[in-house]
């Protein structure tokens, strides 16, 4: 005989057939592994997160107060940033919320602490 898999499992739950047998073996398999994967996922922000959310700060401490920066300016600003792409630096402006403003200039990103 075919083993039962999940999808025709809960299908029977769902047409109302009695839960037993091979239907409730099927359906307990199920909620055994979707706890088990639950209980495995991190609960908190990964390594890499942050270290981006210390970077980002680090970053807004070496910005001075009424200076507009280019994405270059500000991958220059630290050594860690150096050659660091303008996607790079936006994400990590980003992470620093409000405190950071963003304005165009000739088509270019400027951004200086609000």
């Amino acid at each position: 005989m075919k083993k039962m898999s999940y999808v025709s499992a809960i299908d029977a739950v769902l047409s109302g057939a009695p839960i037993e047998g091979e239907v409730k073996e099927r359906i307990e398999a199920l909620r055994e592994s979707l706890a088990k994967r639950a209980s495995r996922k991190p609960t908190g922000p990964s390594k890499a997160q942050i270290a981006r959310a210390e970077l980002a700060e680090r970053l807004f401490g070496a910005m001075e107060s009424g200076v507009a920066y280019s994405s270059a300016d500000l991958a220059g600003l630290l050594p860690e940033l150096e050659g660091a792409t303008p996607q790079k630096i936006t994400a990590l402006v980003k992470a620093l919320g409000e405190r950071v403003s963003a304005t165009k200039v000739k088509g270019k990103a400027v951004y200086s602490i609000a």
